[in-house]
């Protein structure tokens, strides 16, 4: 985050992971202009010791860091007054205007020299530096340095300290963990802003008594980014906030930036916030991508880790109206379209209603998922059933009468319904378990074994199913190669499918006009399609962002189109045409 100045108007400076640099009028927050892409996450703004110097950005571009500056924007001059506080600081030491830089050692120049002064200061080896500032104390110089201390504190909290310039001699600091500090002159007093981890909240303290005297809600991070037992991982990056401080028409201010997507705009004075951002869509990790219609038109259904279920136009693109609702009271209320994905269950604490995974809170839907005898609604051919479990037997039923459909077919107690398959051949419904190198048939017409077919397996996930030429293949994997096998023989139906480097995570088969298709996704985000008629590939390998969670393919207007979400927070679409 920055402060600065698009001519003479003021503005917010918004550099995000993504890579794009935005531009926000103060107070309001509108947006100026489209946001411009850099070419890479951008890591800092970096602000001066002179004011309304050309904004300059830290790119990240592979392991290493580039820098860029952006002079103009919308063909007017774009000057920053306040950013990040990792460079040099300007101050007077017994009379004399010196730099002061922070690394391992504390560093006092002279400026009108370029001569080192005062003591040798360490600060820690290989010490990582976050933010630096100078404040006066009793009528004394003193750097307040918040760093990590280096190898000796690693890895530890990362508090303020503070030290005398003129001795050396280092003070009181203030005890914490913190990812930034900045100073504000409020009320006639300097006070220093920190932004505290995992929170992201910011405190206001008096720099004198070293107490805390305000406290912003700042931007929280969503709940994934924390880790924890509920998400078995952390995303550091995520919960980091950026803060910038200055002043608008007179009083003082701060921006702060997180997470969540969200720019916000404090007032120092009163702790009170003026104005924030409205995210344009999910702020955490997208976990499941649902194709359906709404009113006649095609849509996906996005449900994140931030909780929000987000309705989206595939012809336009856009956010639309509210999603589905979370649950329907009966059958009859569950929309045709809706039962079509295998996103709805039947919620048997409910007295018989039915939850939408796609379209209810993320916490339901992981219980959902995990709870091994929760039935399905999907579909087997052409047929909406009811797919279950009862014991070490799956059954599917009839979603109106919700009388059995065959006999159930015994799969064992231990085997997750999410690991089985739905198909069907010669119009009879089968159940295909693919364990341990072979995959077995189960006839729910007879409820018994039907065959089994050694060497299709594909342990890790459901083997996928596609209908070429009157048969019922299957596809499975193995690392970065795919094979498609007929059923009923066993034979392979083409050549193996290769093209990918790295292991295939997701496999969904569907049409591109009248040829039946396979869309992969591999470790890295790398997409490639399919033609299941001869096994070669369709187009040049489509890239996704290398965060990839989920796919989906739709149908827009008689073309076919691949959909990817995950931890970019975005959704990607393209249109494999007709």
């Amino acid at each position: 985050m920055a402060i600065g100045l698009l001519g003479s108007r003021p503005v917010a400076v918004s550099a995000g992971d993504e890579g794009s640099l935005r531009v926000w009028d103060l107070p309001t927050l509108a947006p100026i202009g489209e946001p411009v892409k850099v070419g890479g996450p951008i890591r800092a703004i970096t602000t001066s010791s002179f004011p309304e110097h050309p904004l300059t950005l830290f790119v990240k571009v592979g392991r290493s860091e580039k820098t860029i500056t952006v002079r103009r924007f919308q063909g007017q001059p774009l000057t920053v007054t306040s950013g990040d506080a990792k460079g040099a600081a300007i101050g007077r030491l017994n009379g004399r205007t010196v730099k002061v830089t922070a690394g391992d050692e504390l560093h006092v120049v002279d400026a009108g020299t370029g001569r080192e002064i005062g003591p040798r200061i360490l600060l820690g080896e290989d010490n990582g530096v976050h933010a630096l500032e100078l404040v006066t104390l009793h009528g004394r110089l003193t750097a307040v340095v918040n760093d990590n201390g280096g190898d000796e504190n690693e890895p530890g909290p990362d508090p303020l300290r503070f030290v005398d310039l003129a001795s050396g001699r280092r003070l009181v600091g203030i005890d914490g963990d913190f990812s930034t500090v900045r100073k504000a002159r409020v009320n006639g007093k300097t006070v220093l802003l920190t932004v505290n981890r995992p929170e992201g909240s910011i405190s206001i303290w008096d720099p004198v008594s070293r107490k805390q005297i305000g406290l912003l809600p700042g931007n929280p991070p969503a709940p994934s980014a924390l880790g924890g037992e509920s998400y078995g991982f952390s995303r550091p990056a995520f919960i980091e906030v950026s803060l910038a401080v200055g002043e608008l028409a007179g009083r003082p201010i701060a921006i702060t930036g997180g997470g969540d997507n969200t720019v916000r705009l404090w007032d120092l004075g009163t702790a009170r916030q003026l104005a924030a951002t409205v995210p344009p869509g999910h702020t955490d990790s997208i976990l499941a991508i649902a194709v359906s219609e709404s009113a006649g038109r095609p849509v996906a259904i996005t449900q994140g880790w931030d909780g929000q279920t987000i309705q989206w136009d595939l012809a336009t693109g856009r956010r639309v109206a509210a999603p589905p609702p979370d649950t329907y009271g009966s059958l009859e209320d569950i929309p045709a379209d809706r039962l079509r994905d295998r996103t709805v269950v039947a919620d048997r604490a409910g007295g018989g209603r039915f939850r939408d995974l796609v379209a209810s809170s993320l916490e339901e839907a992981l219980r959902a998922r995990d709870e091994r005898t929760a039935p399905w609604v999907t579909q087997v051919g052409d047929r909406t059933v009811l797919f279950g479990r009862d014991g070490a037997r799956a059954w599917i039923k009839d979603l109106a009468t919700g009388a059995g459909i065959g006999a159930p077919v015994k799969i064992g107690a231990t085997t997750p319904l999410q690991l089985t398959t739905l198909a069907e051949i010669d119009g009879r419904p089968v159940l295909l378990v693919s364990l341990k190198g072979t995959t077995r048939i189960l006839d729910f017409q007879s409820g018994r074994l039907l065959g089994e077919v050694s060497g299709v397996s594909s342990s890790e996930s459901p083997i996928a199913v596609a209908r070429v030429r009157c048969t019922t293949g299957v596809l499975t994997r193995r690392s970065g190669r795919l094979y498609f096998w007929d059923l009923r023989t066993g034979r392979r139906l083409t050549p193996t499918l290769r093209g990918h480097g790295t292991r295939v995570l997701q496999i969904l088969t569907g049409r591109l006009g009248d040829i039946p298709i396979a869309v992969t996704a591999a470790l890295g985000g790398e997409i490639r399609v399919w033609n299941l008629l001869d096994g070669r590939q369709i187009g040049d390998p489509l890239k996704a962002h290398n965060r990839l969670v989920v796919m989906a393919l739709g149908y827009v207007n008689g073309h076919t189109v691949v959909l990817a979400g995950g931890k970019a927070e975005k959704v990607l679409m393209w249109d494999l045409g007709r």
